[in-house]
C-alpha cells in the first residue's frame, strides 16, 4: 500500500511542480558524481563505488520551497564484504529522485538547499559474478529467480548552489523495495554516501532574487 501511495505522489509532485513554473525560477542542468552503494539481505552485504550521470532541475517555488528532481543514468559493482567470498552485482539503473526542499535564496544568488523525497529507481540490466562464474540477471516478478526492475525508495539531500550556477550536494537514498521475489529472502539496495557535481542554468522568474 505504502509502495502504491508512492506511484501516485511522484505524478502528482510533478504536474504540481510543472504547474508553479509560471511564478517560480527554475533552474536546468548537467550533474555527475559517485555513490556508496550497495545490495544487502539478511546474510551478506554487497557494497562498492558506483558512478552516476543525468540531468538535474530546480524548481523554486517560494522564498523556501522548492522541488529539485533528477533523472541519472547509475552504473557499477557491488562485491560481498566477506574475504572468502567472490560475489559480485553489477547493475546499470535509472534513479529518478524527487526531494522537495527547503531552499533558502541569498541576495548574492546562490542557494542553500536540503530536503527529502522519494526515489524511484528502475534496473535496466546487470550480471551477477560467483566463483568465476558470470551470468546476466534475469528481471521481472515471475519466479523467486528473477530479481524485480521496479525500486520504490526515499531520499535525503542538500547542497549548495552557487551563484555562477555550479552545484555541490550530498544524498543518502534508501530502498524500500524487497527485489527479490523469494518471500522468505530479502533483498533491498541502499546508498550510504552519494556526492554530485552540477551546473544549472537558466531561470523564467525574478521573483525570489
Amino acid at each position: 500500500m505504502k509502495l502504491n501511495a508512492l506511484r501516485w505522489a511522484l505524478p502528482a509532485l510533478i504536474i504540481c511542480s510543472l504547474h508553479s513554473t509560471t511564478q517560480a525560477q527554475v533552474s536546468v542542468g548537467p550533474e555527475i558524481g559517485f555513490t556508496a552503494s550497495g545490495l544487502y539481505n539478511d546474510n551478506d552485504i554487497y557494497a562498492g563505488l558506483n558512478y552516476h550521470a543525468g540531468v538535474t532541475a530546480h524548481f523554486q517555488l517560494t522564498d523556501f520551497l522548492a522541488i529539485r528532481p533528477s533523472l541519472l543514468f547509475k552504473t557499477g559493482d557491488m562485491k560481498i564484504a566477506d574475504d572468502y567470498y567472490d560475489e559480485k552485482y553489477s547493475l546499470n539503473r535509472i534513479s529518478l529522485p524527487v526531494p522537495i526542499m527547503y531552499s533558502h535564496m541569498f541576495g548574492n544568488n546562490s542557494t542553500l538547499f536540503a530536503g527529502v523525497g522519494p526515489n524511484l529507481m528502475y534496473n535496466i540490466s546487470g550480471k551477477y559474478s560467483s566463483a568465476g562464474y558470470t551470468s546476466k540477471i534475469e528481471f521481472g516478478s515471475d519466479t523467486a529467480g528473477q530479481i524485480k526492475r521496479f525500486d520504490v525508495g526515499l531520499q535525503l539531500k542538500g547542497g549548495y548552489q552557487f551563484a555562477n550556477g555550479i552545484s555541490l550536494s550530498t544524498f543518502f537514498n534508501l530502498g524500500l523495495s524487497n527485489l527479490s521475489n523469494d518471500a522468505y529472502y530479502k533483498l533491498k539496495s541502499m546508498d550510504a554516501f552519494g556526492f554530485s557535481i552540477g551546473w544549472m542554468f537558466g531561470s523564467n522568474s525574478d521573483d525570489y532574487y
